[in-house]
């Protein structure tokens, strides 16, 4: 499955830029999330 159609699969048919990373092979979707996580809940782990 190609990286793009998995993130809409996951948004329910939308596209989200903060994915582009992922999709250009940049960075996986785990980067991604710690990344989301600690600017927008301030940690990015699960301590």
């Amino acid at each position: 499955m190609e990286r793009i159609q998995i993130v809409k699969d996951a948004l329910e048919g939308e596209y989200d830029e903060f994915y582009d990373d992922y999709v250009s092979g940049k960075k996986e979707l785990s980067e991604l999330n710690c990344e989301y996580s600690a600017e927008y809940a301030g940690t990015g782990t699960d301590e």
